[in-house]
């Protein structure tokens, strides 16, 4: 009986693996054509996070703004359902990182790559916001268009949307809480959550919709972000302190995160004891942190221990074949030639004779 159950729920676990996986496909590669993604970090451009923002709230303003002559129904369900798949997309990546570094599956077995736009921290948050106001919204369009009535009644706030608002944040655990100070601290109502009252099946069914959402999903996305955080804050120190080598790290990771990277820089760059400040330089080169290399040389002004890191550097070129070595000459070369024209004093020459080993490696490439 317990091998026939075992069987079952492998096999409802594969189909729902198998769906999810055909749903968030198509979206991510749509993203990672729209943000382009930097190949080696996952970053995103500003400039088209900031054209992805200032998009999705102009089709928010034309669906609370406009209700009376165009009712967005149909816009406002694609755009939820977008950010709803996006949010999804980034909670399967972070769920595979996360057995990554448990050590229960491969890096090279993930399903996306853990550089996808869609796990990119402005775009998922962004998204989280979208889909929050967007569900008020819908809720709004629905009932101004009397498609249906889901709210028996709801609190009164300084406007319509707001009162919509109020509606979807009740859903969400502590946010509830705060909501409900704010209303009571500015005399809009002694008890905020009393005032939301949903209507028959139809309402309650989307109340349903929207905490089974919130909190499967959405909340679980952002749990699992804050847990990569404090897993690679625990990394950066156990770098910092030698309590762990940088190849036992490395095969926990899918790929160097922002802020492990943020925590050695700066504890390499900072850092009053020396030990600490060597056990950084040597863990970034050691992980292989992308631009590592440009970004030490940009800021080598800035380094206590410019000769060990210079050397790292060497070693890493050493160690690329010839193609590698082409493409981190173009990286490079720009950083070695700008640093190379500011050292004037004899103090710097070991500095200087680092640099022109390097320039040197990068020439015969």
């Amino acid at each position: 009986m317990r091998a026939i159950w075992g069987r079952v729920t492998g096999a409802v676990f594969g189909a729902f693996d198998k769906a999810w996986t055909s749903i968030c496909w198509p979206l991510i590669g749509f993203l990672n054509l729209i943000f382009r993604p930097d190949p080696q970090s996952g970053d995103v451009s500003s400039w088209k996070v900031l054209l992805w923002l200032i998009a999705n709230a102009a089709v928010l303003s034309a669906a609370v703004l406009d209700l009376g002559d165009r009712p967005l129904f149909w816009t406002l369900i694609f755009f939820l359902g977008v950010h709803i798949l996006i949010i999804m997309s980034s909670l399967r990546i972070m769920h595979e990182e996360r057995r990554v570094m448990e050590g229960s599956l491969a890096a090279d077995k993930m399903t996306f790559s853990a550089l996808d736009a869609v796990n990119n921290v402005s775009i998922l948050a962004s998204s989280t916001a979208f889909y929050i106001f967007g569900l008020a919204a819908l809720i709004q369009t629905v009932e101004r268009a009397g498609l249906a009535q889901i709210l028996r009644s709801r609190p009164t706030l300084p406007n319509e949307y707001s009162e919509y608002l109020a509606c979807i944040l009740n859903e969400i655990p502590i946010v509830n809480t705060l909501l409900n100070a704010w209303a009571n601290l500015a005399k809009f109502s002694d008890n905020l959550s009393a005032q939301i009252v949903y209507n028959g099946m139809t309402g309650n069914a989307v109340r349903v919709f929207i905490v089974v959402t919130l909190s499967i999903i959405v909340i679980r996305a952002f749990l699992l972000r804050f847990q990569q955080w404090s897993h690679e804050v625990s990394m950066a120190h156990a770098l910092e302190n030698g309590t762990v080598s940088p190849d036992a790290v490395k095969t926990r990771l899918v790929r160097v995160p922002t802020t492990l990277n943020s925590h050695l820089m700066k504890a390499a760059l900072t850092h009053p004891d020396t030990a600490v400040r060597r056990r950084a330089l040597s863990a970034m080169a050691r992980l292989e942190v992308p631009n590592f290399a440009r970004d030490f040389i940009d800021k080598l002004g800035n380094h206590i221990e410019r000769d060990l890191g210079l050397a790292h550097i060497r070693e890493t070129l050493a160690s690329m074949n010839t193609s590698a070595r082409e493409s981190m000459a173009g990286e490079l070369t720009a950083s070695i030639e700008k640093q190379m024209s500011t050292i004037k004093d004899a103090i710097d020459m070991q500095t200087r004779q680092r640099l022109e080993e390097l320039r040197s490696m990068l020439r015969r490439a």
